[in-house]
């Protein structure tokens, strides 16, 4: 029997047809979002499976993880922030072309439609 996925909820969101707040747990079959952090080693490879593009960085490499302000694109970061957000309240993954603003305004209604 595999373990089931089990993830600490850092900001409000819609999982599993309930409203959870941050602190909650909860076990999630799905994709996770950023708003998920991974609690078991099942939550942990859900993750990383999350991201078509991950690869395990090996120490040292140019894939490993940069200290913060080591001239990463914080446009970028941003922006990935805000397709997870809109994924983790709609359950689906913006259209590719869709633009921060449209996402910001479709987040902002539907958190508002929740009382969030």
């Amino acid at each position: 029997m595999s373990e089931v996925a089990r993830y600490r909820i850092l900001a409000p969101s819609y999982i599993n047809k309930q409203l959870l707040f941050e602190g909650d747990e909860v076990d999630y079959e799905g994709k996770p979002g950023s708003a998920l952090e991974p609690i078991n080693d099942a939550a942990k490879e859900a993750k990383k499976k999350a991201d078509k593009n991950y690869v395990e960085p090996k120490p040292g490499s140019a894939l490993e993880p940069k200290p913060e302000g080591s001239g990463s694109n914080q446009a970028d970061v941003d922006l990935a922030a805000l397709r997870d957000e809109y994924e983790a309240l709609f359950g689906t993954a913006p259209h590719p072309a869709m633009k921060a603003e449209t996402m910001k305004t479709k987040i902002a209604e539907k958190r508002a439609e929740l009382g969030v």
